[in-house]
């Protein structure tokens, strides 16, 4: 309906053109205005449909030989190549404006397109130009304008916020609303409440940012501004990301819905995708989550999930890399590189992953880090507001260039210097990166090696001892025998008894049944209690902190390594008391056994090599942690692990 009023429009001032050549009537601004709003609002998957209209929109604007509406023309045309060609032409299109409206001196359109400005380059990762341009439009307008105004502070909220500097985000966001009043439209309400959601969601404070969310996506629903709703779908996603990740692939998918209708090609699409691609490997890896798929058009099987997930990635990053999104380009290749080993594909994932590093450096550097800090302060909006005076100086714009053009100088030497070494870092960083990928791939074979083996010989032999047993029992109740002989038969069936008890003990220590069935909690606490029932040693366990689930292989690492620790206590110390405590917090694991026995030298085995300890120290490594251990002769011993899990 949008797409057929703004053809009507452009059609109907092409007839008030034609009649103009004997008349010449003026346009109105306000005709105009309604013209170029229409083509702004513009969502379509058809570019080239809309990039006529902008062509015809500007033949109309050369047409009345009018600045004024030449620049709003262009201002148009920008907000069109934003979405649908690239920020590049669209900052180019907006910079000819910006030199119309400085030299009309008008102060609501040089905001305008200010703000504009600042939004594309945002869009392009590039968060110094996007704050200076920003600052200056609320410099221009704060008297002046209130939804102006808000909408500049609104924009400096999703630059902090992309820095990760979400209290300064919330600081922002809440001077757009306090410039908001009841001539504000109702869109720009709506998505001040849409970013408030958003930085509590960063802040943890996912009820707030639900509560805001849902206030955005009914006035979306209601102004059927579908690009904005899909917008606001993503980051309600984003809530149940890790709480509820089947929840959130429904309403990522939903986005996606309304996004390949109105932007298939825009940032936000690709943003969608990118997450619902990470969604989709978190179900493939989890047994749990993909028995409880329900949506019919989520796959139900893990290849099919990897399929799917590498189709969105790949789409992502071709939209990405279209309109010059580098940071986006450069999470994207991580992101599937990390998929791609996964799969198995070392070599693509490889690859992959080296691009990525190369690309997310140039993204988030501290110099861009510390520019912005120095925009934000009083100081710098000192200075872009005498930037005009300091212009007219040209001695001191020769000297400062001077200066530049050494210190520029002394960087290109500096960094020829250091780059061999910078390179040196990032190559001993990849080779540790694939390291860990070969001890992942170890680790996980030699725990499902464990359970094999552990399902062999409790189904196979285990069962087939016991089938022995009664067989034996029949046959005794059938013979007549001596009682020397019938002595000897019973020995022989305690003995056959005792091999079935070691055998299912030796099966429940490569995989134990409990972990399997009742989680890692119930699992430590049998198998702690069974070392006491076993030995004259008290082994207390204690479980403290939040309730959660960690994934499967953090639990069978868990498990592995207080296994270990016991066993050494048990085996090693003389210990008469052992404690066992598992820590959760909300993201980390940490693990103490204590004993009180003989302890040791720790000097004694640092030059000593076991499979056990090697075992641990490659399973604290994997989960990113670290271990601390505290023994000294005659006494105890204590070892302390911290998990990022």
């Amino acid at each position: 309906m949008r797409q057929l009023l703004t053809l009507c429009i452009v059609y109907s001032f092409g007839i008030f053109i034609g009649f103009s050549q004997q008349t010449k009537p003026k346009m109105t601004e306000a005709q105009f205005q309604e013209m170029r709003d229409e083509i702004s609002k513009i969502q379509t998957s058809n570019k080239d449909s809309v990039l006529v209209l902008v062509e015809e929109m500007m033949k109309i604007a050369h047409s009345f030989k009018d600045d004024q509406i030449l620049a709003g023309a262009l201002l148009a045309k920008a907000d069109v190549e934003s979405k649908y060609v690239d920020q590049d032409h669209a900052i180019a299109t907006l910079t000819e404006a910006l030199k119309i409206n400085n030299r009309l001196n008008n102060t609501l359109e040089l905001a305008k397109n200010y703000i504009s400005l600042g939004r594309y380059y945002s869009r392009k990762s590039s968060h110094v130009e996007a704050t200076k341009h920003y600052l200056k439009a609320v410099e221009i307008t704060k008297e002046n304008d209130s939804v102006t105004t808000a909408k500049a502070y609104s924009g400096l909220s999703m630059v902090a916020v992309a820095q990760g500097n979400y209290q300064n985000g919330l600081k922002y966001n809440l001077l757009a609303e306090k410039y908001t009043t009841k001539s504000t439209p109702e869109v720009l309400t709506a998505h001040n409440s849409m970013m408030t959601g958003v930085i509590y969601r960063f802040l943890k404070d996912f009820k707030k940012a639900d509560t805001y969310l849902s206030k955005a996506a009914t006035s979306f629903k209601k102004l059927d501004e579908k690009f904005y709703l899909a917008g606001t779908l993503n980051e309600q996603s984003d809530i149940y990301y890790e709480s509820d990740p089947l929840k959130s692939i429904d309403l990522k998918l939903e986005a996606k819905a309304l996004l390949d209708e109105v932007a298939p090609e825009r940032t936000t699409t690709a943003y969608c995708l990118s997450y619902l691609g990470d969604l989709y490997v978190i179900v493939a890896t989890n047994d749990s989550l993909l028995k409880n798929i329900k949506n019919p058009i989520v796959p139900k099987t893990k290849i099919g999930l990897f399929n799917d997930a590498e189709s969105f990635y790949l789409r992502a990053l071709n939209i990405s890399k279209k309109s010059n999104n580098i940071q986006a380009v450069g999470d994207i290749t991580l992101y599937l590189s990390k998929l791609q080993g996964l799969k198995g594909d070392h070599k693509n994932a490889y690859e992959n992953l080296v691009i990525a590093t190369k690309m997310n450096d140039s993204v988030f550097s501290q110099e861009n880090k510390n520019e912005i800090a120095k925009l934000m302060s009083e100081k710098e909006v000192f200075e872009l507001k005498t930037e005009n005076e300091k212009k007219a100086n040209l001695n001191k714009i020769l000297i400062g260039s001077s200066i530049a053009l050494l210190l520029i100088a002394f960087l290109i030497y500096w960094n020829f210097k250091n780059k061999r070494k910078v390179q040196s870092l990032k190559i001993a960083e990849l080779e540790k990166d694939k390291q860990l990928l070969t001890v992942d791939a170890m680790l996980k074979g030699q725990e499902e090696e464990r359970g094999r083996i552990a399902k062999d010989l409790h189904d196979g032999l285990g069962g087939l001892l016991s089938g022995t047993k009664l067989s034996f029992i029949n046959m005794k109740e059938n013979l007549i025998l001596t009682p020397e002989n019938a002595v000897q038969f019973d020995k022989s069936l305690n003995m056959l008894d005792n091999t079935i008890v070691d055998l299912r003990k030796v099966a429940q220590n490569l995989m134990p049944e409990a972990l399997v069935k009742f989680g890692l909690n119930e699992a430590l606490r049998d198998y702690c209690n069974g070392i006491q029932s076993s030995s004259k040693i008290t082994v207390n366990y204690q479980k403290i902190g939040v309730n959660r689930k960690l994934k499967n292989t953090a639990e069978v690492f868990v498990y592995r390594i207080i296994q270990e620790l016991t066993n050494n206590a048990v085996k090693h110390s003389k210990a008469s008391e052992i404690i066992v405590q598992l820590a959760l917090s909300e993201s980390k694991t940490s693990i103490t056994v204590e004993d009180n026995g003989i302890g040791y030298d720790k000097s004694t085995l640092e030059n000593k090599e076991g499979s056990g300890l090697d075992n641990i120290a490659y399973r604290v490594h994997y989960l990113n942690g670290i271990i601390d251990t505290e023994t000294s002769l005659n006494n105890g011993t204590s070892v302390n692990i911290e998990l990022h899990v």
